[in-house]
């Protein structure tokens, strides 16, 4: 019966917009329906009505089927009913809509019906008899099945599952192959959300290829959030600025030029696969932008990269993403949105030891005179909208004079407060950098109160007068807004009038990110960090974060989703999970341990030398230095050094290139990742000194790779405010913060390290850990006892480099180069 729309405002608007963009004329959308209503639409025919028949088999059991009726009559004709009965038979429901998308007809509801368990023998039977049948030699790993079965198990009785799996178990197809067979039995979708790239390139690129041969036939989708895609139509602009007078900085002609010829040619637009470095600047003014986007109205829109993304994304049933756009996704929907991902039924979180910080990154909020001034940038461009804008009014069709004379002088006054209240911006921000210490990198603001002179002389005025300036320049640039009333520019003319909303919408975020800061409260931790800054003024940010996430991810994840699977090689400490869940708000959970299959009492060694100075010491620099010197000699390259500062990067760099000048040290910092470790991969011998980024998603099997060294335990900086506010909150719950806190995020990165070295059945190697900690502090065994069963060898430096010498005396690999 015809009723209350049931239709979200936004998923209304799609439908208007794909209306208009075919004269009026019929269309027909799926739709996902969450509590009875109408969440998200995805357009799958225009103006043709038989086109819908070839789309039969897209919609799911739980989706509708939407159709306008030009007319503005919703009632059925016979050629609705038909189709209207055959979807209703897989539970697909059937609305009609009227042009303006006023009114709906709700022919046949949707029909989710009870969920099917699909049984655990299949998994065994997809390892045993399938993958054998195109894997000719392929012998199932007992680990990798029993893993798959928990993972199904979890997904038919709605519980959730922590799983630690070692790596070697083939954990990724061990949460496939179930999330594969579940999906397809139960016309649902399932998300894998993933912390790197490198990971969902596996997926996408080796894992889900395999499942399509062995003929499980879930269609496997990837989708990155909208700004990594190139939006067509901006690049085009792009090129057309290059040879104008528009303000493009020399510097960024190459680069648009090289991203030009790379949209060329690019299937997926995908900013992951552009070959070359961009500043952030350059890929702004291309990538996809949902402030800029003209949706349906674009002449691109068939072919857009994003578009053409999201309608793979509503068509899968196995949908990869990363932890952030998951998280952002099930923010939106917990506070009633529609989401920004097609409706997905369970959830599987790999790499999950980085879900506490993606939380964590995702409620955080900075504010940077770079953003800042970007935020400006747009109002200040030459070309910008506030000089673009009134000619677009002007020559807009239908346009009275009085209209463009207020358009003109609402951009003019903009125009005139755009540089002194930047100016005033830039001040701000130079009035708190005083306040830092050189010594210290971080002043913490959250444990003082407003009577505080700190906070009530110098921050908050700061603070307030940068909010001011802020606020001033939105308020003037949304005044144009209204001066253009109910101005609807055509499509040739639209983006000046985008870029202006684009430009409130990032000014608005700042001030928001300040307001908050100045708002504060007892849960949020607050502090100004130093910047680098190569103009050297306003060398300061100002940031805010939440102290636990736990509640948070509570309220949105594990209890807004049933059946969540949470994977990692490097997730419990001892064996125990009690650490992750309490971080990331999870009560219950079933548990399950995988142990590496390799042999790591045979393939590696464990060197712990006892005689060097602690850290802390004076003499440390120079005597790590010096045992690290040796051990790389005696490896003959092929190293990892995995520092904990950029500081301790730079030191040991130097102390190695100073021992072997003719050999390849890599640094990080000193070129992008991804380049470090192909030329790591590609030069004989060649030794890499990095950090936090080096510690885990970085596999290098073979020789190449056989020594890792960790002059230092992991422990996080001790005067990091959000790592100080956790302690002292610990603390003030009666805890004690070290052992709740500190060492098991030390043990996981510990493992993650020592992980670098033993990634293949016939890899061998070693692991020099320096830190004399591990011996002399109670803690220490704890930290060696989570580590793998490597054969171990402790003594003094001298002995550790002799056995060193004598193990890699097998390698046969040439040394790196003479010492001066």
């Amino acid at each position: 019966m015809t009723g209350r729309l049931r239709i979200t405002e936004s998923a209304a608007d799609d439908l208007r917009a794909a209306i208009l963009e075919v004269e009026g004329r019929e269309i027909f959308a799926i739709g996902d329906v969450e509590a009875g209503i109408v969440t998200g639409v995805s357009i799958v025919a225009r103006g043709q009505a038989d086109r819908v028949l070839a789309t039969i088999d897209r919609p799911r059991k739980g989706q509708v089927v939407l159709h306008n009726h030009p007319s503005g009559v919703l009632q059925p004709s016979d050629a609705d009913l038909a189709l209207a009965h055959r979807f209703g038979e897989q539970g697909v429901g059937f609305v009609i809509v009227d042009n303006g998308v006023r009114r709906s007809e709700w022919t046949v509801e949707p029909f989710d019906g009870a969920e099917v368990d699909v049984p655990v023998s299949e998994v065994r039977t997809f390892f045993e008899v399938a993958l054998p049948a195109i894997l000719p030699g392929w012998e199932p790993r007992d680990a990798q099945t029993r893993m798959a079965e928990q993972v199904l198990q979890a997904m038919n009785t709605r519980r959730h599952l922590v799983v630690e799996a070692g790596t070697g178990t083939g954990k990724s197809l061990a949460y496939l192959v179930p999330a594969a067979l579940w999906a397809t039995a139960n016309s649902a979708r399932v998300v894998v959300a993933t912390h790197t790239r490198a990971l969902q390139s596996q997926i996408a690129t080796s894992d889900a290829p395999m499942l399509a041969r062995a003929r499980l036939s879930a269609k496997v989708a990837l989708l990155q959030g909208r700004s990594n895609y190139l939006c067509k139509r901006r690049a085009l602009i792009a090129g057309g600025e290059l040879g104008s007078d528009a303000d493009v900085e020399d510097e960024q002609v190459g680069q648009l030029r090289a991203i030009l010829d790379w949209a060329a040619v690019t299937a997926t637009g995908a900013r992951s696969e552009l070959p070359i470095k961009l500043g952030p600047d350059v890929w702004e003014r291309v990538e996809s932008d949902g402030d800029l986007t003209l949706r349906h109205r674009c002449e691109h829109y068939d072919t857009c990269h994003f578009y053409t993304a999201r309608r793979e994304a509503a068509d899968a049933q196995v949908l990869v993403v990363n932890h952030a756009l998951l998280l952002t996704d099930l923010s939106i929907r917990h506070q009633g949105g529609a989401g920004i991902l097609p409706k997905y039924d369970r959830v599987i979180l790999d790499e999950a030891q980085h879900l506490e910080d993606v939380a964590t990154g995702a409620l955080s909020a900075k504010v940077t005179p770079l953003a800042v001034r970007r935020a400006f940038a747009l109002l200040s461009r030459r070309n910008g909208p506030l000089t673009a804008l009134p000619r677009a009014v002007a020559a807009a069709p239908g346009v009275d004079d009085a209209t463009r004379e207020a358009v003109r002088r609402a951009c003019e006054d903009t125009q005139d407060l755009v540089a002194p209240l930047g100016f005033a911006a830039e001040a701000a921000f130079e009035g708190l950098t005083p306040l830092l210490d050189p010594q210290s990198p971080t002043l913490r603001l959250d444990r003082v109160g407003s009577d505080d002179e700190t906070w009530s002389l110098h921050v908050a005025p700061q603070v307030r007068a940068l909010m001011g300036a802020l606020t001033r320049i939105a308020a003037s640039a949304d005044a144009i807004r209204g001066a253009m009333g109910d101005v609807k520019l055509p499509e040739t003319l639209a983006q000046p009038s985008l870029d202006l909303g684009r430009a409130i919408r990032r000014i608005g975020t700042q001030v928001q990110a300040l307001q908050g800061f100045l708002d504060g409260g007892a849960d949020r931790c607050r502090w100004l960090e130093a910047q680098r800054s190569r103009r050297g003024v306003g060398d300061v940010a100002i940031c805010s974060a939440p102290i636990e996430v736990a509640d948070t991810l509570r309220d949105v994840l594990w209890e807004a989703v049933p059946g969540v699977v949470a994977t990692s090689a490097t997730i419990a400490v001892g064996q125990d999970f009690g650490f992750w869940r309490r971080q990331v708000g999870l009560d219950r959970a079933d548990e399950a341990v995988h142990a590496s299959p390799f042999q790591h009492h045979e393939q590696a060694i464990l060197a712990l030398p006892r005689d060097l100075p602690t850290p802390d010491a004076s003499g440390w620099d120079a005597a790590s230095a010096r045992v690290l010197v040796a051990a790389v000699r005696a490896s003959r390259g092929g190293a990892f050094v995995l520092c904990t500062s950029f500081a301790a990067v730079d030191r040991y760099a130097d102390a190695l290139r100073r021992a072997f000048p003719n050999a390849t040290i890599l640094a990080q910092g000193d070129q992008p990742r991804p380049v470090l470790l192909e030329r790591f991969r590609d030069i004989p011998n060649a030794i890499l000194v990095g950090t936090d980024s080096f510690w885990e998603g970085v596999s290098v099997r073979g020789d190449a790779l056989r020594l890792v060294v960790i002059p230092k335990i992991p422990f996080r900086v001790p005067t990091e405010p959000l790592q100080q506010a956790r302690q002292e909150r610990i603390a003030a719950r009666g805890g004690d913060a070290f052992r709740a806190l500190t060492l098991p995020q030390a043990a996981i990165k510990l493992r993650q390290g020592y992980g670098r070295l033993i990634r293949s059945t016939t890899d061998r190697g070693v692991v020099l850990l320096l830190d004399p900690r591990l011996h002399d502090k109670p803690y220490g065994r704890g930290l060696l006892a989570a580590l793998p069963p490597a054969r171990r060898v402790q003594g003094d430096s001298a002995r550790i480099v002799s056995e060193l010498r004598t193990f890699f005396a097998t390698f046969h690999a040439p040394a790196p180069t003479d010492e001066n």
